[in-house]
């Protein structure tokens, strides 16, 4: 009787398949200190074929952070873009993003860290953070309950969002340490402060 023979992967889920390694391998060592070799290694494929998919270790970093970026902002469009009420809208924005940190930590946690090293890529991972925060902005500037009667509403939106973006990141990697708190604690803990931030109208200037 022959014997079975696996499915072939189709090439998006071979490119998934290295992401995915790619993650691993970056989470645990920096993007400086790890191979292309390892990252093939991880994945169960050559190098060759790995640079079949991926040009570069940068390329392949680059794509796996603006990867992630995308699907939190997809994620926290979806939970703004139901019909109810804006306080459970942002909640939910909240609790999709650590349901990703969840599903996906060490993906996460490369977009979190800083890499080091490689100037280009430094200044990539400058950029797909920049582009987070404006896609941020753009996504609760419409809700005009939000920052209601400020004066300066486009800029302390920014800084809400770049405070709020950073926060986020930093209490994703505190969950790493306490794994045993819930994740309704973690949303409550934001909602806490981001509710009473930008659901209450600003004081009046000086």
């Amino acid at each position: 009787m022959a014997g079975h023979n696996p499915a072939r992967l189709t090439g998006r889920e071979r490119r998934q398949k290295i992401l995915d390694a790619a993650a691993e391998a970056f989470a645990a060592d920096g993007y400086h200190a790890t191979s292309i070799r390892e990252i093939a290694a991880r994945a169960g494929i050559t190098k060759p074929v790995l640079y079949d998919h991926f040009a570069s270790k940068q390329r392949l970093y680059v794509e796996l952070i603006e990867g992630a970026r995308d699907e939190l902002a997809a994620r926290g469009a979806s939970a703004m873009s139901s019909g109810a009420p804006l306080e459970a809208r942002v909640r939910a924005a909240i609790d999709n993003f650590f349901a990703y940190v969840e599903a996906r930590p060490a993906t996460a946690r490369v977009l979190f860290r800083p890499p080091e090293g490689d100037l280009e890529v430094v200044e990539a991972a400058e950029r797909v953070q920049r582009e987070a925060t404006a896609g941020l902005v753009a996504l609760v500037a419409t809700e005009r309950e939000l920052l209601r009667g400020a004066t300066d509403r486009d800029r302390r939106l920014q800084l809400s969002m770049e405070f709020l973006k950073r926060g986020l990141h930093g209490l994703a990697g505190w969950w790493r340490e306490h794994p045993d708190v819930p994740r309704d604690a973690l949303v409550q803990a934001v909602m806490d402060l981001v509710w009473t931030g930008l659901g209450t109208p600003p004081a009046p200037d000086d």
